[in-house]
């Protein structure tokens, strides 16, 4: 009972923290549907690409119905997101020109959706914990969390697979130059095994590599965008690679290899392919239990 008690009080925590994160979540994406349904819409040019440490912030410039010019700076992002010379739509709102977003759905809804889902997973946890308070046995609880996350994977990996595909049979092909390899280091721990037997937790650096390509458009144009980060250092500076890009949005383009285009869609339905082989051996287990013995 103590124990059922314990699990009881976690899952109403982890439930309440899911709760406030799928909120926060939510009232992003209501904050860019009012923008949406309400905004005042005008066509705008991305005039500068703002680098702020290793974020890139684009610059835009439009000019309101009264005649004003409006030079504003929007959110950063880690790789650029635009080119400088982009036609953009902004959408503002009449009372403070200065509330506006960039009409793209990666600036309108990937962040809403982003928090929204790392709630649903707060959410499944603190379900998982709820119905183990009650006594639900642990392998149906576990089929159930791992049902959707293979769901979940399996989604992404058809959205990130398409994505991939509808650009590398659409997209043109030029030359880039690689410019740099950035380095972006972040803290890990990590568990160490000592002689004794005794394990210790320590912090370590991290580091992983993006190639930085410049390539030049049929156009004429010149475009920046950031490969495939990795742990090792793949390319060069001044290495040539093939680039496909989108001739709609240059600055949506990849190096034509494996890591750049397929990587992540074989990442997701892998993750897919594990939880949903694991929900079937646990099911098949328990109907085998369950079989009479003859």
């Amino acid at each position: 009972m103590a124990a059922d008690h314990i699990w009881r009080r976690l899952s109403w925590l982890i439930l309440g923290i899911g709760g406030l994160i799928l909120a926060g979540g939510l009232a992003l994406g209501l904050g860019s549907l009012r923008h949406v349904l309400y905004g005042e819409r005008v066509d705008g040019e991305v005039i500068e690409l703002s680098r702020e440490g290793d974020m890139y912030a684009p610059v835009v410039r439009f000019r309101l119905p009264g005649g004003e010019l409006q030079t504003l700076k929007d959110l950063g992002s880690g790789s650029p997101e635009f080119a400088i010379g982009d036609r953009v739509t902004i959408l503002y709102t009449r009372q403070n020109p200065s509330n506006f977003h960039i009409a793209t759905f990666e600036r309108l809804w990937l962040s809403p959706i982003i928090v929204t889902l790392f709630g649903g997973f707060w959410l499944l946890f603190g379900g998982i914990a709820f119905a183990l308070s009650r006594g639900v046995d642990l392998a149906v609880v576990g089929e159930q969390a791992f049902t959707v996350i293979a769901a979940g994977g399996l989604m992404v990996g058809i959205f990130v697979l398409w994505s991939a595909a509808d650009l590398y049979a659409s997209g043109l092909r030029t030359e880039g130059v690689v410019l740099e390899n950035r380095a972006s280091r972040h803290t890990a721990q990590e568990t160490v095994r000592q002689p004794d037997g005794r394990e210790t937790r320590r912090e370590v650096e991290q580091v992983s590599f993006a190639p930085v390509v410049r390539f030049t458009t049929r156009e004429g144009r010149e475009m920046e965008f950031h490969g495939r980060g990795g742990s090792d250092r793949s390319f060069s500076a001044g290495d040539r690679v093939t680039v496909i890009y989108d001739p709609a949005n240059p600055i949506r383009a990849r190096i034509v290899s494996f890591f750049d285009f397929w990587l992540p869609s074989a990442a997701a339905f892998a993750v897919a392919a594990a939880f949903g082989s694991a929900v079937w051996l646990s099911r098949r287990s328990r109907q085998r239990a369950k079989a009479p013995r003859g």
